[in-house]
């Protein structure tokens, strides 16, 4: 009985361990052999990193400013990109990628870490991939019609819970009438629990939501598929997931993205947004940048994430 029960702890820890929601860390220069179906990769280790995006809203460097960091992949020559928004002002620090062509549905990934003194209570916006003309960037409390436009940005809660603040034709959770003014949905939604902004039970988080913590390095991924156009919205199936250090924390395939199949993924914006002067002078910092076709993964190479089964005769308590 005794080495049974040995045999069978060792079994599970071996599991735990091989499971663990650390992510796995990127090589300093991935861009160098980048994951098979990149369309855009940048690692910031280029003599002149900022050049390879789109910006034309004159960033000063005060705002989005290469560092040295050690970075996720914990190498003292590496270099990331810092956004930061001027102390007691609202506004934003952004990078824009418009990418080579359009895309019905693509994966992006990247790592970002929250600077020491953060301030997550500070209302903000984040960044990620979205489908229309760039000029749409920044454009809020307007719901799509489908054909002009869609976003999914990551961001965290007061809370420091991630999410993704979303714009697209069907979104819902925050709209004064059927064709009215709209503001972002949360995906998964975390505005409360179904009473009034988070009605679609499938849309609210499946797993406890990770904390946020400042001096942390943290991998996110999200796939975005804009799914047949519909002019309708009955039986709509876009899709988005969200992950972090690989776990997933939404799969949600039943989304209204479009109704023309004009509406492509273009761009990708790597962004901290601020609404007013109550954020922290800390800031974020961001490296290894891939957008694919194809399943990215944590760490180098790229992978599609997967999750080992436990191991046989071992009953796992699922606590979270």
């Amino acid at each position: 009985m005794a080495s049974k029960f040995a045999a069978s702890t060792a079994s599970l820890l071996f599991w735990l361990l091989s499971s663990s929601a650390i992510a796995a860390s990127p090589v300093r220069n991935e861009c160098a052999s980048p994951p098979a179906g990149t369309v855009f990769c940048e690692d910031f280790e280029s003599a002149n990193p900022k050049s390879h995006f789109d910006d034309y809203d004159g960033n000063p460097d005060s705002e989005n400013q290469l560092v040295s960091d050690a970075g996720p992949s914990g190498d003292s020559s590496n270099r990331s990109i810092r956004l930061r928004v001027t102390p007691g002002q609202s506004g934003g620090s952004d990078l824009v990628k418009a990418l080579p062509t359009g895309y019905d549905k693509l994966y992006a990934r990247w790592y970002f870490k929250y600077e020491s003194g953060f301030n997550f209570s500070a209302p903000m916006h984040g960044g990620g991939l979205a489908a229309g003309d760039r000029n749409l960037l920044g454009r809020s409390g307007i719901r799509p019609n489908g054909s002009d436009y869609a976003s999914f940005f990551v961001q965290h809660d007061p809370n420091a819970k991630p999410y993704a603040y979303s714009y697209y034709r069907g979104m819902y959770q925050d709209c004064t009438n059927p064709n009215g003014s709209c503001w972002g949905d949360s995906l998964p939604c975390v505005y409360d629990s179904g009473g009034y902004y988070c009605t679609r039970p499938a849309h609210r988080p499946t797993v406890a939501l990770p904390v946020l913590k400042a001096n942390q390095w943290y991998c996110v991924e999200e796939m975005i598929d804009l799914g047949t156009p519909n002019t309708s919205g009955q039986n709509p199936n876009g899709r988005f997931t969200l992950r972090l250090d690989d776990a997933l924390l939404a799969d949600l395939g039943d989304l209204w993205i479009r109704t023309n199949s004009g509406l492509k993924i273009q761009i990708l914006l790597l962004s901290l947004f601020h609404h007013d002067g109550t954020h922290s002078t800390a800031g974020e910092l961001i490296d290894n940048v891939v957008v694919s076709t194809q399943p990215v993964g944590c760490g180098s190479g790229g992978s599609a994430p997967t999750t080992p089964a436990p191991p046989t005769g071992v009953h796992i308590i699922d606590v979270r």
